[in-house]
């Protein structure tokens, strides 16, 4: 009986360490050389690495691989590790089902990787150094391709999608595309595809939305008010971006509805207290600002030049009494019905107060006339 338990003890751990043996082989996580980024002779193209293929039409995939691409050590963002996820049923014989690639650590822009239905593709942006890859984890059959990894400077063609600095989630069921959003090597963070803060995003933004009006494409939500803050919108008779706030500059309350702050038109036109904008920027209330600067294309100089014809002042008195304004400049209702532009407003002004200047000239002139003709007749009756 002892005999016995023992020889069955010692089969039980002879089979739990070939299984472990196993396991380790499948999902060993050393990295292996797939090759250098660089070709061995000169002018050192960057090479192309075939690195999945669909081996079999009946294999089945559900293999997790990650990929080193460690280039120029001399530069701090030229290294990256990517992380690719693939998957397929034996039933699939011409194509994979899905795949994504994703950059986990590094610069996401080291590499481009060139997906095809049934295999991927891969090149290092940056020069000087290898690639390497390990297998994560293998469920079922691999779809690397054997080794060793085929070398190659001849761009890959009849690629359905490229991944470059957004990662790529592949639909191959559906030929779909998504981008994923991606973490630059300076930690900005980029979002291609649609974003959604406390739920499933229907648009390209959603934060905390209940109900989604289908007045607007998007809407962001205050979870303080309970109502929307925000909104986007690609039509463009409506908003493109909007905010509304029920609360006071002192944060009270505010009565009878949402207040409106800031709306940005599906045309490009701005509001700022008011949601209907008929200009680039339209503000209802008080602008305050250390200083404004308004290009204008000429100005009033050309009052100055030998050929100007200044209107006499019996002109100009007798356009005041028909008009009640000076002229070349808008009427009190005018300015009621349009408003005024700063820089012509301003440029007319100068051309007034040059105008002024030469009839002040030319008095100037005059009263030196008249007080030497003055002084000659006092001359005269002195004698």
């Amino acid at each position: 009986m002892k005999t016995t338990f023992n020889f069955l003890l010692t089969l039980m751990l002879v089979g739990l360490a070939c299984l472990k043996s196993t396991v380790a082989a499948a999902q060993d996580p050393g990295w292996v050389l797939l090759g250098s980024i660089n070709a061995p002779l000169p002018p050192y193209e960057l090479c192309y690495y075939k690195i999945l293929q669909m081996n079999a039409t009946t294999d089945r995939y559900a293999s997790v691989i990650e990929l080193n691409v460690q280039a120029n050590p001399n530069y701090y963002n030229q290294q990256g590790i990517y992380r690719i996820m693939v998957s397929k049923y034996e039933g699939l014989t011409d194509r994979f089902n899905g795949m994504e690639i994703k950059c986990i650590g590094g610069n996401p822009g080291v590499a481009t990787f060139y997906v095809y239905n049934n295999a991927l593709w891969v090149r290092a942006n940056y020069g000087w150094g290898v690639i390497q890859y390990r297998n994560i984890s293998q469920a079922y059959n691999s779809p690397l391709v054997p080794t060793p990894f085929g070398q190659t400077i001849t761009a890959p063609a009849g690629y359905i999608a490229t991944a470059d600095f957004s990662g790529l989630k592949c639909d191959f069921v559906n030929n779909v595309f998504y981008k994923l959003p991606a973490t630059s090597s300076g930690g900005d963070e980029i979002i291609s595809g649609k974003m959604g803060i406390g739920l499933t995003p229907t648009y390209q933004l959603h934060v905390s939305s209940p109900a989604n009006p289908s007045a607007a494409a998007a809407y962001i939500w205050g979870e303080n008010y309970g109502t929307a803050i925000g909104t986007l919108d690609t039509t463009s008779a409506r908003y493109a971006f909007s905010v509304f706030g029920n609360s006071y500059a002192d944060a009270s309350a505010r009565a009878g509805g949402r207040k409106q702050l800031f709306f940005v038109r599906g045309d490009g036109n701005v509001g700022i207290g008011t949601a209907a904008p008929q200009s680039k920027l339209a503000v209802n209330g008080d602008i305050t600002a250390r200083k404004i600067r308004v290009t204008q294309s000429g100005w009033a100089d050309f009052v100055f030049q030998p050929g100007y014809q200044l209107p006499s002042l019996g002109e100009v008195e007798a356009y005041i009494n028909a008009h009640q304004h000076l002229p070349g400049i808008p009427s009190a209702a005018e300015v009621t019905k349009d408003g005024i532009d700063l820089g012509d407003m301003n440029k007319q002004l100068l051309q007034k107060i040059e105008e002024l200047t030469l009839y002040i000239i030319e008095l100037k002139k005059e009263m030196q006339q008249q007080h030497s003709e003055i002084k000659q007749l006092k001359a005269t009756l002195n004698k």
